[in-house]
């Protein structure tokens, strides 16, 4: 199960892949990951114990479109057991790509 980054945001392993499968066919001209480090963490006790990875990674992103290159941070955890990821858990800045993108964030009070 992936988690994030906004609270109503979760998605099942065949939902990424999906999603992912049409991102780099449908969306994405490139996404290259121009730095990345990942660290593992074991939690000994509490709700998130276990073996954990940590990743932070900085994107350049290209659309199809020929919007682009935007570029974020990007920080993700991994839950790890028996080899395989089962949760994971990825915060970035989407406000930050989305104005990289040309919109313009305005407030509700502000209509």
């Amino acid at each position: 199960m992936g988690y994030g980054p906004s609270i109503s945001d979760s998605i099942t392993k065949a939902e990424a892949i999906g999603n992912l499968k049409s991102e780099t066919s449908d969306l994405y001209e490139s996404l290259n990951y121009t730095f990345s480090e990942s660290y593992p963490i074991t939690i000994k006790t509490g709700a998130a114990s276990g073996d954990w990875v940590a990743n932070w990674a900085f994107l350049a992103i290209k659309y199809k479109d020929g919007r682009g290159p935007v570029h974020c941070w990007v920080n993700a955890t991994y839950k790890i057991e028996n080899g395989k990821i089962t949760r994971s858990r990825t915060f970035y800045n989407e406000a930050d790509v989305l104005r990289q993108l040309g919109y313009q964030m305005t407030s509700a009070e502000s209509k």
